[in-house]
């Protein structure tokens, strides 16, 4: 059980690399402004946003959806792996001995 246990932590943090990857992309295509002279501003925006915007709330939601059914099926492989393996197991003992 702890090989199941540790092969579905793997698969997340796989997964959730993934998306911290894809994430750091898109902040690098993003375009840079030109050095400009501008204004010295020491107070804090007050129109700061304070969550993120729906569409990546929305994207990380996809993300986590996708993440979690493909635990579960890595999960369902597993298992049926394990099954068939003990069953061609106790098959080759049978015919030895």
């Amino acid at each position: 059980m702890s090989r199941l246990l540790l092969a579905c932590v793997f698969s997340v943090l796989s997964v959730l690399g993934i998306a911290g990857a894809a994430s750091a992309q898109e902040a690098a295509d993003t375009p840079v402004a030109a050095a400009q002279q501008t204004a010295v501003n020491p107070a804090p925006d007050v129109n700061a946003p304070q969550a993120p915007s729906p569409e990546a709330r929305q994207e990380t939601k996809r993300k986590l959806w996708i993440g979690g059914i493909a635990v579960v099926l890595f999960a369902l492989v597993y298992y049926r792996n394990k099954k068939r393996w003990a069953k061609w197991r106790k098959e080759r003992a049978a015919k030895k001995g």
